[in-house]
């Protein structure tokens, strides 16, 4: 069992940023840290949505039992939730965007390929490889 003594600087930023996120996905071992971040790009609109800002919900999480969408004391709380509520469904193996495919993440049949261009034009998979 590992003991982190310090809190990372992440956890001070009210307000989300790519950079942010990333570290939040590997402080919590998130797989694919360059989709999710991607994710929450899309999904708050690069973190300028009501449910980004007032919620702090960077993923568009909804509570299916009370029929509203989740809300977080600090972003990171939704970072935490998404790894809790859907990354832990994704099978060995798996590619990530099949897994989101599988489990019905979004609406909209475009979806994959939008994070797909989120990745290319923010260079994320070249973001998150040098910030190993």
């Amino acid at each position: 069992v590992s003991v982190r003594l310090q809190q990372p600087e992440f956890f001070l930023e009210d307000i989300p940023t790519k950079e942010l996120v990333y570290q939040a996905c590997v402080y919590y071992g998130i797989t694919n840290p360059e989709i999710v971040v991607a994710q929450s790009i899309l999904e708050t609109g690069l973190y300028k949505s009501q449910g980004c800002l007032k919620d702090n919900n960077l993923f568009g999480l909804y509570n299916s039992r009370k029929k509203e969408y989740f809300k977080f004391d600090h972003w990171t709380g939704s970072v935490l939730a998404y790894k809790n509520m859907i990354q832990y469904k994704q099978r060995d193996d798996e590619e990530y965007y099949s897994f989101l495919d599988r489990i019905g993440y979004a609406e909209d049949t475009l979806y994959n390929q939008k994070l797909k261009t989120i990745v290319k034009r923010y260079g994320l998979l070249d973001f998150c490889k040098q910030e190993k």
